[in-house]
Protein backbone atom coordinates (compact mmCIF):
# COMPACT_ATOMS: atom_id res chain seq x y z
CA UNK A 1 0.00 0.00 0.00
CA UNK A 2 1.55 3.19 -0.70
CA UNK A 3 0.27 6.32 0.45
CA UNK A 4 1.17 9.59 -1.54
CA UNK A 5 1.72 12.60 1.06
CA UNK A 6 5.26 13.13 0.44
CA UNK A 7 7.72 13.16 -2.74
CA UNK A 8 10.78 11.17 -3.65
CA UNK A 9 11.80 13.84 -5.70
CA UNK A 10 13.84 16.28 -3.69
CA UNK A 11 15.92 13.84 -2.01
CA UNK A 12 16.93 12.37 -5.04
CA UNK A 13 17.54 15.41 -6.56
CA UNK A 14 19.82 16.24 -3.54
CA UNK A 15 21.98 13.03 -4.64
CA UNK A 16 22.14 13.55 -8.23
CA UNK A 17 23.10 17.16 -7.63
CA UNK A 18 25.68 16.08 -4.74
CA UNK A 19 27.35 13.62 -6.61
CA UNK A 20 27.36 15.97 -9.96
CA UNK A 21 29.16 18.65 -7.57
CA UNK A 22 31.51 15.85 -6.35
CA UNK A 23 32.62 14.46 -10.05
CA UNK A 24 33.33 17.83 -11.19
CA UNK A 25 35.67 19.05 -8.02
CA UNK A 26 37.75 15.34 -8.67
CA UNK A 27 37.95 16.21 -12.03
CA UNK A 28 39.17 20.21 -11.85
CA UNK A 29 41.10 19.03 -8.92
CA UNK A 30 42.96 16.24 -10.77
CA UNK A 31 43.23 18.19 -14.04
CA UNK A 32 45.37 21.21 -12.08
CA UNK A 33 47.68 18.12 -10.53
CA UNK A 34 46.11 17.55 -7.16
CA UNK A 35 44.35 15.24 -4.92
CA UNK A 36 41.04 15.31 -3.20
CA UNK A 37 41.49 16.53 0.21
CA UNK A 38 40.24 14.32 3.04
CA UNK A 39 37.91 17.18 4.38
CA UNK A 40 36.22 16.92 0.57
CA UNK A 41 35.96 13.35 0.95
CA UNK A 42 34.64 13.37 3.96
CA UNK A 43 31.98 15.77 3.47
CA UNK A 44 31.09 14.08 0.25
CA UNK A 45 29.74 11.25 2.24
CA UNK A 46 28.47 12.88 4.86
CA UNK A 47 25.96 14.61 2.28
CA UNK A 48 25.52 11.45 0.15
CA UNK A 49 24.97 9.47 3.94
CA UNK A 50 22.43 12.18 5.17
CA UNK A 51 20.32 12.27 1.47
CA UNK A 52 20.50 8.38 1.69
CA UNK A 53 18.56 8.33 4.86
CA UNK A 54 16.59 11.47 4.04
CA UNK A 55 15.72 9.09 0.68
CA UNK A 56 14.92 6.12 2.86
CA UNK A 57 13.32 8.08 5.30
CA UNK A 58 10.33 9.36 2.46
CA UNK A 59 10.19 5.86 0.45
CA UNK A 60 9.64 3.94 4.00
CA UNK A 61 6.32 6.06 4.97
CA UNK A 62 5.19 5.83 1.33
CA UNK A 63 5.70 2.16 1.24
CA UNK A 64 4.14 2.29 4.28
CA UNK A 65 7.17 0.29 5.88
CA UNK A 66 7.47 0.07 9.89
CA UNK A 67 10.86 1.13 11.35
CA UNK A 68 11.97 2.04 14.74
CA UNK A 69 12.54 5.79 15.38
CA UNK A 70 16.61 5.30 15.15
CA UNK A 71 16.21 3.90 11.51
CA UNK A 72 16.92 6.80 9.76
CA UNK A 73 20.45 7.37 11.88
CA UNK A 74 21.29 3.35 10.93
CA UNK A 75 20.91 4.50 7.77
CA UNK A 76 22.97 7.44 7.56
CA UNK A 77 25.92 5.56 8.84
CA UNK A 78 25.41 2.32 7.17
CA UNK A 79 24.56 3.39 3.73
CA UNK A 80 26.22 0.94 1.56
CA UNK A 81 24.13 -2.26 3.56
CA UNK A 82 21.12 -0.49 4.75
CA UNK A 83 19.67 1.17 1.44
CA UNK A 84 19.98 -1.84 -0.80
CA UNK A 85 18.54 -3.81 2.30
CA UNK A 86 15.47 -1.72 1.81
CA UNK A 87 15.35 -1.58 -1.59
CA UNK A 88 14.84 -5.39 -1.55
CA UNK A 89 12.84 -5.36 1.06
CA UNK A 90 10.33 -3.01 -0.73
CA UNK A 91 10.86 -3.86 -4.03
CA UNK A 92 11.88 -7.42 -4.34
CA UNK A 93 14.40 -8.65 -6.54
CA UNK A 94 13.76 -5.09 -8.82
CA UNK A 95 15.54 -3.79 -5.86
CA UNK A 96 18.84 -5.47 -6.18
CA UNK A 97 19.34 -3.70 -9.93
CA UNK A 98 18.29 -0.44 -7.70
CA UNK A 99 20.67 -1.20 -5.25
CA UNK A 100 23.49 -1.56 -7.63
CA UNK A 101 22.54 1.90 -9.06
CA UNK A 102 22.96 3.39 -6.23
CA UNK A 103 26.17 1.84 -5.39
CA UNK A 104 27.65 3.18 -8.85
CA UNK A 105 26.16 6.33 -7.83
CA UNK A 106 27.53 6.27 -5.04
CA UNK A 107 31.29 5.66 -6.10
CA UNK A 108 31.31 7.06 -9.68
CA UNK A 109 32.76 10.32 -7.87
CA UNK A 110 35.65 7.96 -7.59
CA UNK A 111 35.68 5.94 -11.02
CA UNK A 112 35.10 9.42 -12.95
CA UNK A 113 38.53 11.29 -10.64
CA UNK A 114 40.27 8.04 -11.95
CA UNK A 115 39.40 8.04 -15.46
CA UNK A 116 40.29 12.13 -15.44
CA UNK A 117 44.05 10.91 -13.60
CA UNK A 118 44.90 8.41 -16.57
CA UNK A 119 43.25 10.46 -19.13
CA UNK A 120 45.30 13.47 -18.23
CA UNK A 121 48.47 11.91 -16.64
CA UNK A 122 49.57 10.51 -20.49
Amino acid sequence: MRLAHASVDVPLITLGVSTLLCVVYEVIVISHGGESSEAASWLSGAVFGFAAAWWVEVDRRQYAVSAPFEYAAFVFFLWPVAVPYHLIKTRGWNGVALGLAFLVLAFSPFFVGMVAYFVLSR
